[in-house]
């Protein structure tokens, strides 16, 4: 039976501190580092899907990780929380959708003392739900409550693996068309279903935000590139 949930991925500083240049060890706040794969479920000796591809940290961390000398702070919005889907491309054509948030999290005590880093440093740290589905929405919300119960002062009914484990094992992929799945996290029930497959292809995002940022000429451009299957390059300076 196929489900929703492909893996449940975290990405962040590794115990090899590196930079993006490739120079070892650490050099201070400022500079930028290559992510690393920390931890996965399924685990990595399953069997049930191929692996996660191995360029996923750099593709949910794009700009890098980052050391800072502080945490979340409600006064310093680069410090919130980023939720973003991204995209990948396999070489067979085929899709993998990721859904992320980034986050600042403490530095793992081994790595702190091994490189002699600074106390109560915190760095880039990413989760992600992996999947063949392009249901943004309900991967987004999933994440969202996984995060929270993350940082949840009262914590979760269950620990935290076990959950993530129920999610990524029991929920299937609906039929296309015919039927709505329900799954709880704690106290947060989401809804899933698919759309039949003989409508357009089913893509669970909003473009509002980009045709708002559009004038006429550029959004009939652009869907005149998209119906002619031509490449399409968006640019901003915001």
């Amino acid at each position: 039976m196929a489900r929703i949930f492909e893996y449940f991925v975290v990405c962040g500083i590794g115990p090899e501190i590196r930079t993006l240049d490739g120079n070892r060890g650490y050099h201070g706040t400022g500079i930028m580092y290559l992510p690393s794969l920390l931890d996965q479920y399924p685990p990595s000796n399953h069997t049930l899907y191929p692996p996660p591809p191995p360029q996923l940290p750099t593709c949910v961390l794009p700009a890098g990780s980052q050391f800072y000398s502080s945490g979340f702070n409600s006064r310093d919005s680069s410090s919130f929380p980023r939720s973003y889907p991204i995209v990948l491309t396999e070489g067979d054509g085929s899709k993998i959708y990721v859904t992320c948030i980034a986050f600042r999290d403490p530095v793992c005590e081994d790595i702190v003392e091994a490189y002699r880093l600074p106390a109560n440093s915190f760095a880039d740290k990413c989760i992600c739900f992996v999947s063949r589905a392009p249901s943004f929405g309900v991967l987004r919300d999933a994440l969202e409550e996984i995060f929270l119960l993350c940082f949840s002062a009262s914590g979760s009914s269950k620990p935290l693996w076990d959950v993530i484990a129920y999610l990524v094992s029991n929920v299937p992929l609906p039929t296309p068309g015919k039927e709505r799945v329900l799954f709880a996290i704690e106290n947060s029930l989401l809804p899933l279903e698919v759309p039949p497959k003989d409508g357009f292809p089913h893509v669970d995002i909003s473009f509002q935000p980009l045709v708002q940022c559009l004038d006429v000429d550029n959004l009939i451009k652009l869907f005149t590139a998209v119906l002619l299957e031509r490449r399409v390059l968006i640019r901003s300076n915001k």
